[in-house]
């Protein structure tokens, strides 16, 4: 059985659609012996290190820029295909192979201005055709499947929930505390948000938490916010401007896999403020790593922490520095920890590539 895979999240730095997709083929390809295509709109490499086999990775010979390539080309690249797995939402016009529709969240639609222009025409342009045209949807969490029933209802003909997974990299484990400490936060104990800085994501509520946190306790950790520079300007800069004490506030950029579980493993807590989410890939993964979590109380959130986290409502700071406050004392931080380590088996690929092996072979018709 031959599936074609849109293999964009592959492209560049690896962030959560990325990781998810790169953990999805490992599995696929460690326990099936189908025939894994991996097709972009222009040659690239896409770096998967460690495969039990070679992808081979399809592209026309004119790079096209991805929006362009789906509504021209893509359709024709993967003809031949006995399924072809959208991973970005958005499936190429006029396919006419058997599709998965893979759909991480509605944020586009629900939240356009939190979007560069180029991502909202793409999307939103082509995402009911897309969802019409799809054999099978399957969201990531049953908040994405409750959004698009909101949202754009009666537009996908059969709606699944396979949910992201963690793999065993992130987990338990010893770590330099004080080296990580030395290398993140000139040398302080530390918070940390793990993901790119961009508007839904809630850093500048958790900047002004950081802020209101440290006025009640100057000893309070420092704050680290690991993650590349998404698009929305200047707001980090805006919110770091109010922070009294904004020395204590240490931006790293793109962290690797390694020194991300490095931060996540030698935090005093870790945090993930967003506004909305499709999953919170960062959450499940402090979650394997052991770590004690706060997050909102946004509904994709609370669904993968499980009663593993401390939540607080969205955008407000106040509640966000409490929780902060109440998180950090010893016996909560014991608590939490403990939820996570009950919490993260449930997390774990394990869990999720049979269910796409059974989808799969389902949709193809030939037995898993």
């Amino acid at each position: 059985m031959r599936i074609a895979f849109d293999a964009r999240p592959l492209l560049g730095a690896r962030t959560g659609v990325g990781v998810w997709l790169e953990g999805l083929l490992r599995h696929l390809a460690q326990a099936t012996p189908w025939a894994l295509e991996l097709h972009l709109p222009r040659p690239a490499e896409v770096g998967l290190r460690g495969f039990p086999r070679e992808l081979p990775v399809l592209a026309p010979r004119l790079p096209l820029p991805g929006t362009l390539w789906l509504v021209t080309t893509a359709a024709r690249q993967v003809q031949g295909a006995d399924i072809f797995v959208g991973t970005l939402g958005i499936l190429p016009r006029r396919l006419q192979t058997p599709s998965v529709l893979v759909l991480h969240d509605l944020t586009p639609r629900s939240r356009p201005h939190h979007h560069r222009l180029a991502n909202r025409f793409c999307f939103n342009a082509y995402v009911e055709e897309s969802l019409a045209q799809a054999d099978v949807v399957v969201c990531s969490s049953h908040a994405t499947a409750h959004r698009l029933a909101t949202l754009l209802p009666g537009w996908a003909r059969d709606v699944r929930v396979i949910p992201l997974a963690v793999d065993e990299f992130f987990s338990p484990g010893e770590e330099d505390r004080a080296a990580v400490e030395a290398k993140f936060a000139q040398g302080r104990p530390f918070i940390v948000q793990l993901g790119t800085l961009e508007p839904r994501k809630g850093v500048d509520t958790l900047i002004l938490a950081h802020d209101l946190l440290l006025a009640e306790n100057p000893q309070a950790p420092d704050l680290v916010l690991a993650g590349g520079r998404g698009w929305g300007g200047d707001f980090v800069e805006r919110a770091l401007a109010r922070h009294r004490q904004p020395q204590r506030v240490h931006c790293p950029g793109y962290v690797t896999r390694e020194e991300a579980r490095a931060l996540l493993r030698a935090a005093q807590l870790v945090v993930l403020a967003s506004e909305e989410e499709g999953f919170g890939l960062p959450l499940a993964e402090a979650l394997c790593c052991g770590a004690a979590c706060v997050a909102s109380n946004e509904e994709a959130l609370v669904e993968v922490a499980a009663g593993a986290a401390l939540h607080v409502p969205p955008r407000d700071p106040q509640a966000l520095a409490q929780a902060l406050g109440t998180a950090l004392r010893p016996e909560v931080q014991a608590d939490l920890r403990q939820r996570a380590a009950v919490r993260a088996p449930e997390l774990r690929w394990d869990r999720v590539w049979p269910q796409w092996v059974l989808l799969l072979s389902e949709l193809a018709g030939s037995p898993g």
